[in-house]
């Protein structure tokens, strides 16, 4: 077995071309003739080993045009190599066995007693020594394709033994209606255990019926040279590793697909999945490697404990927690579960940050995606207080039940945090999603939630997300309206811009009590049930109550971007999937592109200051979306009349009016912290202080607003820092777990480095300059034992010191401050970009 192996993964053969490699070339009058000797045996020639020579002969023979297979043998009592005789593949005659009947096709005779050959010797020092080289053939040479293409099968027919020697009897498997369904399965299974797969060679009939397909671990084989392609300075990672773990699956006579062969040995480390709760592929193999590299020669025993732990894993074994204990409610288009994990595995494949989870029903089918990348999670750390899940797309019928997971970002642009298929919409595949949502934002849950009117989906966010807000979302509601008033919408014109005006507009209680009665009688709709319905749960929608959480101001971002309208034409059952995926990558890029360019605008405006002291320090402290908003409110509040209402103690009351609007509201300002609060509640729903107060301030003389109510979300500078003030994991003693936790926190923070980095080449350079420092310094870390560890790295606790905004390259140091930079890098090894920030470890635990 381990010799097989190791001709799978020709590592020596790697070695042997290194050597041939540098070996100084022999003097000739071309390069051609010095390329041809410098593959040409000659007689004295000294090998370290009978494989070396076996190789160089191997290779030489590629290179010319015929295969090659070794002959004589001559051995001593303990089974050393004294001679051994490399011959031509066409060498000697084919033996007729006696008694052998006469076949009605034999086989073409191949060989043909061709004399090449070369013949080594063993050497009093130990080494092997060329004393015989027959160069001439007695047949003709085989061109370099067809030398390729009898290699290819050759490692084929040898890989298929070692599979031979490999397959697990004892592994159920069901019976598969179509091969789309035998993709997913071996998916599932797959993601399960730890690694990825890909389709593979398929055999099909003269009625283009697959009849035979492998499906095999994406490690299988190895990578190609392509002819002509030119030597690059830093290649990509070598990834395959001639993997044999596989699926094949042939064609019964009843039509349904039988798994024939099911090798369940890997022989490279898998990957550990980030929580036992969710059946999902988050990829962290290349941390496992670097971390196995530095075990000592342990990685081989880790890799063979691994293989008989799985191998004695059931395929339809699942947790319990990501079991939906029920059929789906709908059906799935034939090819898109198999399409979706072939997105996801792609997107994980380019991106190992990026996250994917698979939930399954009763009987095993695929039911419900999640899926998020790296930059949707830095998002969410920044804006993530209020998620609006938007569920629109179902509406329509657009065929396939697609769901965002959205927030607003400081330039009031719509973000995206994640997205989802869900194929039942039970109560426990909501639990599920929101549980996996939470899980993937570091355990962080929003401070509100908007979603449609959906009893179960209620139910779900009470349970996994108690303490967060969950109001029902205006632009959902309105979006329903249009649908379940189709006739009343169709027989008025000013019937939506009413409804509008009721769910958009009034910011005060009796005004959107009085428009409310006024639409019903003005279009006689007091009858109407779902009206009814819709008014009695009021005070989960309607923007005059609830005002004690934060809302962001999302409505008014979703009346003017409707992402449904860009991405329903794609969800069509008449589409293939991948062309909606395409189509989604595409607007995500497309929206991330903007915030880039209104972060550059914020930052280069070339406008006049204002002239008014309170809204000079709010153009430069907002982004220009947010100044317009207290923009407005500042220009509102001249028109406000204030009259005192006494005082106690520190506090003194005011009452605030308006002459158009009947209702007054109340002030309180506190002498004694500067505090300030309104009865609008103004500032705690949008965040942007209100005009009530701002009349206040004025009157008392103050003309700067507070800090304090300058909330950072709405600040240009809204993602400067790091990630989170503390620590969003809590490594346990589950050394895969926290392996993990480790390398998903970290792709984050370097995602953040990675996206300053290279907003100008200056910045750009000057990290990629550190990469080096940085990997011998983490290499220092790995390799230091315990007792060297202090000197390395001084650890405090001290949580008191706030992470700088700005970067500063250096070497892993402390100061007196105990501000610690940090370089970073990536957990494959590659060097992409350094990391430096200034904050106590503890906060990075």
């Amino acid at each position: 077995m381990e010799e097989i192996l190791t001709i799978l993964s020709q590592a020596s053969y790697k070695t042997f071309m290194k050597k041939m490699t540098d070996a100084p070339r022999p003097n000739s009058t071309t390069m051609e003739d010095a390329n041809n000797a410098r593959w040409l045996p000659r007689i004295d020639m000294l090998f370290e080993s009978e494989n070396e020579a076996y190789e160089f002969y191997n290779t030489y023979a590629e290179n010319v045009g015929f295969f090659v297979r070794r002959s004589t043998l001559w051995t001593t009592s303990k089974n050393i190599i004294t001679r051994r005789t490399f011959v031509c593949s066409r060498e000697g005659f084919r033996e007729k066995k006696k008694g052998a009947k006469e076949a009605k096709c034999p086989r073409p005779e191949t060989r043909i007693g061709c004399p090449a050959c070369m013949t080594i010797r063993l050497t009093p020092n130990g080494r092997y020594r060329v004393t015989e080289f027959v160069p001439n053939h007695n047949h003709q040479l085989a061109a370099a394709s067809t030398i390729h293409m009898l290699r290819a099968k050759k490692m084929r027919r040898k890989a298929r033994a070692v599979r031979a020697d490999l397959v697990d009897d004892t592994v159920r498997t069901p019976e598969f209606e179509t091969e789309d369904e035998a993709y997913e399965f071996y998916s599932m299974y797959a993601g399960r255990i730890g690694f990825s797969i890909r389709r593979a060679s398929m055999t099909m009939s003269a009625e283009n019926v697959i009849t035979r397909r492998m499906f095999v671990c994406s490690r299988e084989g190895f990578r190609e040279k392509k002819k002509g392609a030119k030597r690059v300075k830093k290649p990509r990672p070598e990834t395959r590793t001639g993997c044999p773990a596989c699926m094949i699956i042939r064609l019964t006579p009843s039509g349904k697909y039988h798994v024939t062969e099911f090798v369940t040995y890997h022989n490279h480390p898998l990957s550990v999945p980030s929580s036992t709760d969710l059946v999902m592929s988050h990829s962290v193999e290349n941390g496992q490697d670097d971390e196995s590299d530095m075990a000592d020669g342990s990685a081989d025993d880790t890799v063979h404990k691994q293989a008989r732990s799985h191998q004695s894993i059931s395929l339809l074994s699942l947790d319990s927690k990501n079991y939906l204990r029920s059929k789906r409610v709908k059906s799935i288009q034939v090819g898109d579960a198999g399409a979706t994990l072939e997105y996801l595995q792609k997107m994980q494949d380019n991106n190992p940050s990026f996250f994917y989870a698979v939930q399954v029903d009763e009987d095993d089918n695929m039911t419900n995606f999640f899926w998020a990348d790296a930059k949707s999670m830095m998002d969410y750390n920044y804006f993530g207080d209020v998620v609006c899940f938007d569920t629109t797309y179902k509406i329509y019928g657009y065929g396939r039940p697609f769901a965002l997971f959205i927030g607003v970002n400081h330039h009031k642009q719509i973000v995206i945090f994640g997205a989802a298929l869900l194929y039942d919409e039970g109560t426990e595949s909501f639990k599920w999603l929101f549980e996996t949502f939470k899980s993937v934002m570091s355990g962080s849950q929003p401070k509100t939630v908007l979603t449609d009117r959906d009893a179960a989906m209620s139910e779900a966010i009470a349970a996994v997300w108690p303490g967060t807000s969950h109001r029902f979302c205006v632009w959902h509601i309105y979006q329903n309206a249009v649908e379940q008033l189709s006739q009343a919408f169709h027989g008025s014109r000013t019937l939506g811009y009413d409804f509008g005006r009721c769910l958009f507009d009034f910011e005060d209680e009796e005004e959107f009590l009085s428009a409310w009665k006024t639409m019903l009688q003005k279009y006689d709709l007091q009858d109407n049930q779902w009206l009814a319905k819709l008014f009695d749960e009021r005070e989960k929608w309607a923007l005059v109550y609830g005002r004690e959480t934060f809302y962001a101001d999302i409505k008014s971002v979703q009346q003017k971007e409707n992402l449904s309208t860009e991405l329903k034409k794609y969800l069509s059952p008449e589409r293939e999937l991948l062309s909606f995926f395409e189509h989604y990558e595409r607007i995500l890029d497309e929206r991330r592109c903007a915030e880039l360019q209104a972060d550059a605008n914020a930052n280069l405006s070339t406008k006049k200051p204002p002239s008014i002291r309170m809204l000079r320090q709010a153009a430069n402290a907002y982004t220009p979306a947010a100044f317009k908003m207290f923009e407005r409110e500042f220009e509102l509040y001249m028109d406000c009349m204030l009259y005192g209402c006494g005082e106690t103690g520190t506090i003194s009351n005011y009452r605030v009016t308006v002459e158009e609007k009947a209702k007054d509201h109340f002030v309180k300002f506190d002498s004694l912290d500067g505090t300030v609060t309104c009865s609008c509640k103004k500032f705690e729903f949008i965040g942007i202080q209100c005009r009530h107060v701002l009349k206040v301030l004025d009157t008392r003389n103050i003309k700067e607003l507070p800090p304090q109510y300058i909330v950072k979300r709405w600040r240009k500078d809204a993602k400067a820092g790091v990630l989170s003030d503390n620590c969003p994991f809590s490594f346990d003693s589950d050394p895969q777990s926290s392996l993990s936790k480790r390398y998903n926190y970290l792709c984050r923070i370097f995602s953040i480095a990675a996206a300053r980095a290279a907003k100008s080449v200056e910045s750009y350079a000057f990290i990629e300059s550190q990469s080096d420092m940085l990997m011998d310094q983490v290499d220092q870390v790995l390799q230091a034992r315990p007792s060297e560890m202090p000197a390395l790295i001084t650890t405090s606790c001290d949580r008191s010191q706030n992470p700088v905004e700005s970067a500063v390259a250096g070497t892993l140091r402390y100061d007196k401050a105990n501000q610690a930079s940090f370089i970073g890098g990536t957990a494959n090894g590659s060097l992409t970009f350094p990391f430096t920030l200034t904050a106590s470890p503890s906060e990075y635990c």
